[in-house]
Parts: C-alpha cells; structure tokens; sequence
C-alpha cells in the first residue's frame, strides 16, 4: 500500500492557509510531488473529493478515507477515477451530495460530484476569474468556449454591462444560468448562445463590439475544436468583434502548446493586439513544467 503521508501533510498545510473557499489542497499532477502524479485533491467545504488518473482505485480509496479521518471539518470524502475522457464517481467516506455549491472570492457556483467529466469549475482559473473581475466594470463582455460560466459570473460581479456566452453545449449554459442566479444576476444582461464558436461569427457580430473578449477553449476536441490547428481562426477574428482598447484574454491549457504558442498566434492573426504578458499561475497548482500548466495571456486591442 502507498505511504499517503506527503499528501496528508500538504492537505493539513493548504487547510491552514487563509482561503476565499474551495482550493486544490493538492497538486500532483504537476509533479512536484514525486510519486503522486496520479493525484489530486480538491475542497468543496465541507467535502473532499480525490482524483485519481492512474487506476490505482485500491490506493484512492485508502487516501479518501485518511484525508477524512485527518482533516478537520470534512464531512465527507468522494473519489473521482479519471481514465481519458472516462470518468467514474465512487463515494468513500462520510456524506457528500451530488450537488453543492462552493463559493470562490465571495461568488457561488454550483458543483457536481457525479456524471461529469469537469464538476463545473476549474480551480486553476482563479486568478484569471479574478483579473477579468477587475477589467469588467461598465465592459461589453464576450465569453468564448463559456462552458458553465465562471468568467461571466466574474465579469458581472466587477460591473459588466452585458455578457455574451457562447458554447455548443446547452446544458453547460443552463448549468451557468444557474451559477448567475445564485449570484443574483440581471439575467437580462446575460445572453446564452448554445452555437458551434466557429460558425457564430456574424451573430457575435451584430452583439459587439467588446470591450473585453475571452477565450478558453479546449485544447483538443473531437469534431468541435483543435487548439494547435484553429487557435488562429478565433484570433483573426478580434478585429471584428473587438472595440478599440479592449482587453482580451487568451487561455490555453495544453501540455504539448508552450507559452510562445499565443504571443506568436496572435501576432500572426492579429497583428493589432500588443502581448500585455501572462497571469501568474495559481499557487495551488505548482508544476514543474512551467509550460504544461494552464497559461492565460492579456493582450490590448489598438482597434
């Protein structure tokens, strides 16, 4: 059996540092923890849930049921065995319900913990959540790829005027329709648009210009988008949509795509956006491979 021991002692580390709410307690897919690569750990208080990449769900199990007698004000633990775009929901100890909802930075967004490959945020976004919170004030908001909404939720809670939400899944936009109603969100200022990105652009459009436009695709999806290949059709676009000033932020999280990938992509497709530099990652997430990890980069639009 593992020694789970370094997991414990990180977990009881991050739970002791101040917290605006859910957070990965730890990190092993960065490989900064040699041995646990196939591990991570996330806080939704009051419960845990444990991802496993590996198969090793003898090993996940164990490590759930020490994370809840070890750590204070679990309630309970689940586990998540990833296995590619397969993923399977097994309950470990205590009580966790299916759905909940976490709060981050003061903001709520409803959390499931069975079914879904994604359970409906991803925790390394915080600090781009948080910047486009701060750009969003009095802002036209164009939110691409917007898959349950969390930039959107952001973007209204800084002041936007309007967001635009576009993603080919209609149930991930119900899924953030309902993250801006526990917000309290004027829904009026919030437009869905459950279309393919790529065939959309007339309509987007007519709905502009932005004054912030973010983008976070996938970095491989089949029959809907391929980073490496079609990055550069949504870039050349930004000089149609884009109002002059406007902030964009491109997010990319691909371990194969380095952090030259986007500053050279736009300066191809769209020459008039300045490269403003990178977000700092989270500090939740540390990652060996600098490159690997998720990479969110600020540009300005000169119009």
């Amino acid at each position: 059996m593992r020694d789970f021991a370094p997991v414990i002692e990180r977990c009881l580390q991050r739970l002791a540092q101040p917290t605006t709410g859910a957070a990965r307690l730890f990190h092993g897919r960065g490989h900064s923890y040699p041995g646990y690569a196939d591990i991570t750990v996330d806080f939704f208080p009051p419960v845990v849930l444990v991802a496993c990449f590996s198969g090793d769900e003898a090993g996940a199990m164990s490590l759930a049921r020490l994370l809840f007698e070890s750590l204070p004000d679990v309630e309970g633990v689940r586990v998540q065995l990833r296995d590619g775009r397969r993923t399977r929901f097994v309950q470990a100890a205590g009580t966790v319900p299916d759905e909940l909802l976490a709060e981050e930075d003061g903001l709520k967004y409803l959390i499931r913990l069975t079914g879904n490959l994604h359970v409906g945020l991803f925790l390394d976004s915080a600090p781009a959540r948080e910047w486009v919170r701060d750009k969003a004030r009095d802002a036209r908001v164009l939110n691409l790829f917007a898959y349950t909404c969390g930039f959107s939720v952001a973007a209204m809670a800084g002041g936007a005027k309007q967001v635009v939400n576009v993603d080919m899944s209609r149930r991930a936009l119900d899924w953030g329709r309902q993250n801006h109603g526990f917000n309290a969100h004027d829904l009026r200022a919030v437009r869905m648009i459950a279309h393919d990105v790529l065939k959309s652009w007339s309509k987007l459009r007519q709905l502009g210009p932005y004054d912030l436009v973010i983008i976070d695709p996938p970095t491989s999806q089949r029959g809907s988008f391929n980073a490496e290949r079609q990055y550069g059709q949504l870039l050349k676009r930004l000089k149609d949509l884009a109002a002059p000033g406007a902030y964009v932020l491109a997010c990319l999280n691909s371990p194969f795509l380095h952090t030259d990938f986007l500053p050279a992509q736009m300066a191809k497709w769209c020459p008039r956006c300045s490269f403003l530099g990178y977000l700092p990652g989270s500090e939740d997430f540390p990652d060996v491979f600098v490159d690997r990890a998720l990479k969110a980069a600020m540009f300005r639009h000169a119009g």
